[in-house]
């Protein structure tokens, strides 16, 4: 799919004037029949269960599924999208809409599955509803503008903005922002946070009297800081041209349906009923994972709906799947909230699952309270285990592995995954694999090795015990800007001094930087070192810092837990990033650290097995199959034969957050054929009861 989706392809003349034909999509000058046929071929004609030919048959405009986990639902929506076009339906004028990729992925291999015919599955839109929101702005503005996905390509505009919102919070509030030095670290959660702001729309339902301040900070719920630094963000990404008109310079993830619902929704619009970008002609709407919806998408397709007047709706969902409430996703939209903006809907369910049995199918249904069809045909396992250490996880994968109960002798490693609540329980886990060379590959989640915390605890105990060579090539530069951003964390330099001292270090060689900056910023006595970098580190910090390197100096393994005492991480944290739970992610990180460290005899053993790890994982990076380390969040909507699902402690994974049990919900419906959980004995979570007499 192309930067600006599949919209981007037709002019805004045709999707008015109805776009493609239904002649035209079926006419064999556009395909070969020799394609259709191996298309055809492909497909796997399947029945529709009752619940299915109900949702096909139903002739209500506004139709909402609620459907269980792995129960067909994007196989559903194209069921209905094939019976629309045999009805009389334009396929040009069938939008298909998904919250992610996977999701536009999955509705191309439904198409494939239900034999829908080549010419109608290329003529349907599909796409998703970022890159929908992107197209339309585009022809909207009359310019493309630019799609960064990465948090790298926008590194530098968040940075600017720490200075300016530290500037602004000066003068106004005669405040200084929490977050201290560059903000290096801080970036990626900071435009979490953003994402959040943006996709609830959450300052813009304020009200047009609402500005930023202590007070109003406190009570959205919302860090001061963040709200400053995003103000300042927002400033250099939307540029005002004048006084009716801005022009926008990038558009990061989740931009392009922020800055359409806002245009949308503005009192004095820039464009007439006429000339409304979502006046597109079309005669149906789909919108699959729609319990992923949030303020900012619903806000569109209220009125995507509003303008394609006698265009029908389906929109599919999980109530149970909602994990994305910070950024504005919530079930209301597929309830109350539909009814009140949009018109009452049908709902119909869609209760069978295709992905497991009973066994998992019948907890499932007790945790959240609904029903649950067993699907009669597919045999699964559910084993609820006590574990002690990451260890024993380690001996449940190996297991797994070699005798494979309730698997497929065939099975690739990667169907096996594990889903972490918090990326951070993966050090031990992490290195205890490596150690036992079994590969594997982190979803959503930087590898323990290159963390920004690991990084600057490795290049201190290095450095201490005199290693030549802490990290491979490659994880230096990142070592470099890890140690820098810890040490400098005082607000008391400018930052212009910031950024001019930021530049040297990142431009010297690791070498360099390890005989004379540390040093220097350290204010140990070294008669080269310049005190360049000594202003730029607090005092408390700097004094600590050489206490742990003095420890370390002794190279003894048993010191190690003194020296992380010293370094106290977790309020290191606190001072470079912007969210405690970043902060608490990093201490962890170290905890884990710590803990692998146990059966080396002294602390460069350990420094170099850490490198070797590194090695190690480059080159396993392309290789073979591997076992899946994921967050839970990032597997929403795919699904592997073996999922083992750690820490389900009452202290770690429990209670009535309806976001908890949603989110625990989503980690164990990914498994089709066995399903493992685990909890530290004698602190279950309450979550098992449902699982453990299966």
């Amino acid at each position: 799919m192309d930067t600006h989706g599949p919209w981007a392809t037709s002019t805004r003349g045709q999707m008015e004037a109805g776009g493609i034909t239904r002649r035209q999509a079926a006419s064999p000058t556009n395909f070969s029949n020799e394609h259709e046929d191996a298309f055809m071929t492909m497909a796997t004609q399947i029945l529709k269960t009752d619940e299915q030919k109900a949702i096909c048959d139903s002739e209500h405009p506004l139709l909402v599924v609620e459907a269980n986990a792995g129960a067909a639902k994007t196989t559903t929506a194209a069921m209905k999208i094939n019976q629309l076009i045999a009805e009389g339906v334009d396929p040009g004028r069938i939008v298909a809409l998904s919250f992610s990729a996977p999701g536009v992925q999955a509705y191309r291999d439904a198409f494939k599955r239900i034999g829908m015919s080549l010419a109608a599955a290329k003529a349907v839109q599909v796409g998703t509803f970022e890159d929908f929101c992107a197209s339309w702005l585009m022809r909207l503005e009359g310019l493309e503008v630019k799609r960064p996905t990465r948090p790298e390509e926008v590194r530098a505009f968040v940075l600017a903005a720490i200075p300016g919102a530290r500037v602004w919070a000066s003068d106004r509030f005669n405040l200084e922002l929490s977050i201290e030095g560059s903000g290096e670290l801080a970036v990626e959660g900071l435009l979490y946070e953003f994402g959040e702001i943006k996709g609830s729309m959450q300052l813009l339902r304020q009200g047009e009297y609402f500005q930023i301040s202590p007070e109003c900070a406190v009570e959205i719920g919302r860090s001061f800081t963040t709200l400053a630094i995003y103000r300042a963000y927002e400033k250099q990404r939307c540029v005002s041209v004048d006084a009716d008109s801005e022009q926008t310079k990038f558009r990061y993830s989740g931009d392009a349906t922020y800055d359409l619902a806002r245009i949308l929704e503005a009192d004095d619009p820039c464009f007439t009923w006429e000339t409304n970008p979502l006046r597109l002609g079309l005669q149906a709407v789909f919108l699959d994972e729609m319990h992923d919806t949030n303020w900012a998408m619903f806000t569109v397709l209220k009125q995507l709906l509003q303008f394609n007047q006698g265009a029908s709706f389906l929109g599919v969902g999980d109530r149970d799947q909602v994990i994305h409430a910070q950024h504005g996703a919530d079930a209301y939209f597929m309830g109350e909230g539909f009814d009140t903006y949009i018109g009452k809907p049908e709902r119909l369910p869609l209760t069978e699952s295709y992905r497991f049995g009973g066994a998992i199918s019948q907890p499932l249904a007790g945790f959240s309270a609904k029903n649950y069809a067993a699907n009669r045909a597919h045999i699964s396992r559910v084993e609820v285990k006590k574990t002690g250490s990451a260890l024993d996880v380690l001996a449940l994968i190996n297991h797994a592995m070699t005798a494979r109960p309730g698997l497929q002798p065939d099975s690739p490693k990667s169907q096996l995954a594990v889903l972490l609540r918090n990326p951070s329980a993966s050090v031990e886990l992490e290195h205890a694999l490596r150690e036992r060379c079994i590969r594997y590959q982190t979803i959503d989640f930087t590898t323990y090795l290159e963390r920004s915390e690991v990084l600057f605890v490795r290049l201190l105990l290095g450095w201490a015990v005199g290693l030549q060579e802490p990290f491979r090539t490659g994880i230096d530069a990142l070592a470099k800007r890890a140690t820098w951003a810890f040490l400098s964390a005082n607000a008391s330099v400018t930052a212009e001094e910031q950024t001019e001292k930021s530049l040297k270090v990142n431009g010297a060689s690791l070498k360099h930087f390890l005989e004379y900056m540390l040093p220097d910023a350290l204010g140990i006595n070294d008669p080269r070192a310049t005190r360049y970098l000594y202003t730029s580190v607090d005092d408390a910090v700097r004094r600590r810092i050489c206490k742990a390197i003095d420890l370390a100096a002794s190279d003894d393994i048993h010191c190690l837990a003194g020296v992380f005492d010293f370094l106290d991480i977790g309020n290191l944290a606190r001072r470079v990033y912007v969210k405690e739970q970043e902060a608490e992610d990093a201490r962890a990180s170290v905890t884990g650290l710590l803990k692998a460290s146990e059966k080396y005899v002294s602390i460069s053993q350990f420094m170099r097995s850490l490198m070797a790890h590194d090695y190690e994982a480059r080159a396993a990076r392309f290789a073979g199959d591997r076992i899946i380390l994921s967050s839970i969040e990032a597997v929403k909507g795919l699904e592997f034969e073996h999922v083992i699902v750690p820490d389900v402690n009452a202290t770690d994974f429990d209670g009535d957050s309806r976001d908890e049990r949603n989110l625990f919900y989503v980690a164990a419906s990914r498994a089709k054929t066995m399903l493992t959980l685990t909890y530290r004995a004698g602190h279950p979570s309450s979550y098992l009861r449902h699982f453990e007499s299966n």
